[in-house]
């Protein structure tokens, strides 16, 4: 199960900001310090993908902290112009509860300790991207982008009256398997009601081992007949590129649902394949996509742009390192018009950002998400982490993602009873069912693709 609003994982430099060691990996970019994940708040879509939490793509760099160089407990020195933190009152609280609670003898020191830091970090007030992550949900998201899961196999949106909707089911996944349709709201699971919980907790309890059960009690629609529908939790290998030929044109729909592990040759193919097929127009789906690796949005946007920029980084002492666009893409020359939304975040929004400002595509829809940070990861002894944002990410025009997101060139909203019509969908319409899309964003970039020239860059 993937939660959506909340964003990425890494793509690291060989020596991230104040940091040390580099996580190796098979598609980490060694000039880069970004990656793509961060968490959010607001936006609860969620690809409930597999029952696990895919966070938004705020970058992130891995290293280490010196701890020991910190002086120890209570001796760290405080920022310019504020006073010395008195770390005492943290031991004081302790001593408290370990004597007066009337219940101390049941209280879980790791929890306390967590509850603490994860306190600290959102004190910070920097929503979506300073966050703590206990070993088991690095553990987790470490597998968000890896292009495997272990779940059901959906993608959630929020219904108009907070529960969970199902607006994607995996082929071959368990939820495909047990009836569980587009549309679909979670009324509970295993027994337990969703309503008043985030979508993060039904990650939660939906997420589990492969080859273990759970009930999903749905119902079709605010209004439909509740039913229970039972299923085994399952790896579930995922495309992060799907696409089809729009029936009655010559436009391609193409869906990338985050930049994993591979998106990027996986998109190469895909324009290969689509190419053959005899289109001449594109239009790219972003919506919900919750970023990934950087390297993969720099590879991904060269294969629409010819030259230029697709991204500037900037630290804190203002520093900027501007990364090009890799020449030899496949769809310079194509029309093409990008989807975006609220669950637009991270390397997402490096992609739409960079088409853009070089005018080689029309962005349709609403205002994406704005995390356009670089998450330093900062192990800590016990396996978990702090992930602090660095750097931040600027279009190559200059303009900050980072809680500012990205504004269309054309505002279209969608209700959230309205699902996104993605490719599978579209390869089984007519040209009449084309022609009465009920997803007015997808309607509207269909238009515009047709009645464009692509300038290239």
């Amino acid at each position: 199960m993937d939660s959506d609003p909340i964003p990425t994982e890494p793509t690291t430099d060989p020596e991230p900001p104040v940091t040390a060691p580099v996580v190796p990996g098979p598609s980490l970019v060694s000039e880069s310090t970004a990656a793509g994940r961060g968490r959010g708040s607001k936006l609860r879509r969620a690809a409930i993908g597999l029952a696990l939490v895919v966070t938004f793509g705020v970058g992130i760099g891995v290293g280490r902290l010196d701890l020991p160089a910190l002086g120890g407990f209570g001796s760290t020195t405080p920022a310019p112009g504020t006073s010395a933190p008195d770390f005492g009152l943290i031991r004081e609280a302790w001593d408290i509860l370990h004597t007066k609670y009337v219940g101390a003898s049941s209280l879980d020191n790791s929890k306390l300790i967590y509850g603490a830091i994860n306190g600290m970090t959102q004190a910070v007030g920097d929503t979506g991207h300073t966050t703590f992550m206990t070993p088991q949900e690095r553990a987790q998201r470490s597998n968000d982008l890896s292009g495997k899961f272990v779940g059901i196999g959906v993608r959630i949106d929020t219904a108009k009256d907070g529960l969970p909707l199902v607006v994607g089911v995996f082929k071959g996944s368990p939820a495909a398997g047990a009836g569980i349709l587009v549309g679909d709201e979670l009324v509970a699971v295993d027994g337990k009601p969703t309503t008043g919980h985030t979508n993060d907790d039904i990650v939660g309890w939906v997420r589990g081992a492969a080859g273990t059960t759970v009930k999903l009690t749905v119902r079709q629609g605010a209004d439909g007949t509740p039913r229970d529908v039972s299923m085994v939790r399952a790896e579930v290998a995922t495309n992060p590129v799907n696409w089809a030929i729009v029936p009655g044109t010559h436009t391609a729909l193409i869906r990338l649902d985050q930049f994993s592990q591979g998106a990027a040759d996986a998109l190469k193919a895909a324009l290969g394949d689509i190419k053959t097929a005899g289109a001449d127009r594109l239009v790219l789906d972003l919506r919900g996509n919750p970023g990934g690796y950087v390297n993969e949005a720099d590879a991904v946007a060269s294969q629409f742009l010819k030259t230029g920029v697709v991204f500037i980084e900037r630290d804190a002492q203002g520093n900027e390192t501007k990364h090009n666009v890799t020449a030899g893409g496949l769809a310079t020359d194509l029309p093409l018009v990008v989807l975006v939304d609220g669950g637009t975040a991270s390397s997402s929004e490096i992609v739409s950002g960079a088409l853009q400002d070089a005018r080689r595509a029309q962005l349709v829809g609403i205002k994406t998400y704005g995390t356009g940070t670089v998450l330093g990861e900062f192990p800590l002894s016990d396996g978990s982490a702090l992930r602090v944002g660095t750097v931040e990410w600027l279009t190559p025009g200059g303009r900050q993602i980072w809680h500012q997101g990205i504004t269309p060139d054309v505002i279209v909203e969608r209700a959230s009873t309205i699902a996104p019509i993605d490719p599978d969908q579209v390869s089984t319409m007519t040209p009449a069912q084309i022609a009465a899309l009920t997803d007015p964003q997808l309607a509207r970039a269909l238009t515009l693709v047709t009645a464009i020239t692509a300038t290239g860059s």
